[in-house]
C-alpha cells in the first residue's frame, strides 16, 4: 500500500512541476524588422517562444503566427486585440478578403479554417485561422493585412505586414498540467 501511495505521489509531484524534453524545434521565426516578437502561447517551448509578431495601434493590436500544419500545410493565425471599452463587438469587422500572401508568390487564396470573436471587460478579441494547404516547407511566408482588414466603428486599419522564415534550431519543451 505504501509503494502505490509513493507512486501516486511521485506522479502528482511530477505532472505539477512538469516535464522538460530537450529538441530540436522546426518553425517559422518571426523577423523583429516587421513587428514586436511575442509568444504565441503561454507554455511550449523555452528559447523560440516568441514566436509570434505583434504591431500595436492607438486602440488595438494585432497578432500573427505561422505554423507547420499537420496536413502538409500551414496554418496562420492573425488575432485583433481592441481595447475600447465603450465599443459593441458588433463595431468591429475582420475583413478576410484583405487579407493575402505576399511570399509564396502564386499561391491560390488561402482558406479560412476557423472564426471566433468574443468580449470581455471592455476588451473585444477577433481572430481567424487561416490554411495555406501543399506548403509544409515554404521558407518564407509574408502576410500582408491590407488598410480596412479591421474596422473599428467605421475606421480601418492601416496596412500591416508580418514575415517569418523557415528555421530549425536546438530547444527545449516545458510543458505541465498548469498549461
Amino acid at each position: 500500500m505504501k509503494l502505490k501511495t509513493i507512486l501516486l505521489a511521485s506522479a502528482v509531484a511530477i505532472g505539477l512541476s512538469g516535464c522538460v524534453i530537450p529538441t530540436d524545434r522546426t518553425y517559422y521565426k518571426p523577423e523583429d524588422s516587421f513587428g514586436e516578437a511575442v509568444a504565441s502561447q503561454s507554455c511550449g517551448y523555452l528559447r523560440t517562444n516568441r514566436d509570434a509578431l505583434k504591431q500595436s495601434f492607438d486602440d488595438y493590436s494585432i497578432k500573427v503566427n505561422a505554423s507547420q500544419d499537420g496536413r502538409n500545410g500551414v496554418t496562420i493565425s492573425v488575432s485583433a486585440l481592441v481595447d475600447k471599452p465603450l465599443l459593441d463587438i458588433n463595431d468591429i469587422f475582420f475583413d478576410t478578403n484583405k487579407v493575402r500572401l505576399i511570399q509564396p508568390e502564386d499561391r491560390e487564396k488561402l482558406k479560412t479554417k476557423n472564426a471566433f470573436r468574443h468580449q470581455s471587460d471592455g476588451t473585444i478579441w477577433l481572430s481567424r485561422t487561416f490554411l495555406l494547404p501543399d506548403a509544409p516547407f515554404e521558407q518564407v511566408i509574408e502576410l500582408e493585412l491590407a488598410p480596412g482588414a479591421i474596422t473599428i466603428k467605421g475606421s480601418p486599419s492601416e496596412r500591416m505586414v508580418f514575415k517569418f522564415s523557415l528555421t530549425t534550431t536546438f530547444d527545449v519543451l516545458y510543458f505541465s498540467i498548469n498549461c
